[in-house]
């Protein structure tokens, strides 16, 4: 009685495993097969991706060197754009240039007005300067009077005279020296400085033949060429400093 309990006892167990092994087994091939459809599925998004991302770059490849050939582009027309604004520039410089004859007398009353509205620079080459202390509305003083009254306005004065004024007119030296005016000799003694020529505020120009003497202002056949042009006072006043800054520095 008692081992046929048993055997039954050992025969349940037995078949309870086995059934237990078989739905385990069946649990664990759906379960298998469920993540197998999930990683296709992932296999196949990623595919997907990795498609995108290659057209992306490619893409990106393409844009990137469609922008350096519009970066060459660009600098090649602000290249040409600054040479186009300079030739407007030369080109308006050119066209606002106003020249005016100055005969004899005429040089005078022109060159006290430039002087008097001088606002920034006058510069100055001349032969000749005769400063006559004894007549006090002497021409040329009136102009180098002009000049003190420049420099007291702030503006920057500047004379450049040959030799023959330091030797011939040393009262001329000596009364712009006393006002604080800078004045030189020209670089050599050697060689004549016949120059005559004032430039105001870089822009206006008086090149011609009168010294500053009474003679050449008021009973000389001279002339003298007024220019206003921005673009021809800044060649004259190259030439100037190319003297000036080799000049010989007197004492009045």
């Amino acid at each position: 009685m008692l081992a046929g309990k048993l055997r039954f006892s050992i025969i349940f167990l037995v078949v309870g495993l086995f059934i237990g092994l078989t739905v385990g087994y069946s649990f664990g091939s759906q379960t298998q097969l469920v993540w197998k459809e999930k990683y296709f599925e992932l296999q196949k998004t990623y595919g997907k991706l990795e498609e995108s991302y290659k057209n992306l770059n490619l893409a990106y490849s393409n844009l990137k060197s469609q922008m350096a050939g519009w970066k060459e582009k660009y600098v090649r027309l602000q290249e040409a754009y600054k040479n186009l604004n300079l030739s407007y520039l030369n080109l308006k410089n050119l066209t606002t240039v106003r020249i005016e004859l100055l005969e004899d007398k005429e040089y005078y009353p022109e060159a006290c007005r430039l002087i008097s509205h001088a606002n920034k620079s006058i510069q100055i080459i001349m032969y000749v300067v005769k400063y006559d202390s004894k007549h006090e509305k002497d021409p040329v003083n009136v102009l180098l009077k002009g000049l003190v009254e420049a420099k007291k306005r702030g503006v920057e004065v500047k004379v450049l005279v040959d030799d023959v004024t330091l030797k011939s007119y040393p009262q001329t030296i000596k009364f712009l020296s006393e006002n604080k005016i800078p004045v030189r000799l020209d670089p050599s003694r050697w060689v004549t400085t016949h120059t005559k020529m004032v430039i105001v505020d870089g822009k206006y120009l008086l090149v011609g033949s009168h010294n500053w003497t009474e003679s050449a202002l008021t009973r000389n056949h001279e002339v003298t060429v007024k220019i206003y042009s921005e673009k021809f006072a800044g060649e004259a006043l190259k030439y100037f400093d190319s003297l000036w800054d080799y000049g010989r520095k007197v004492l009045g």
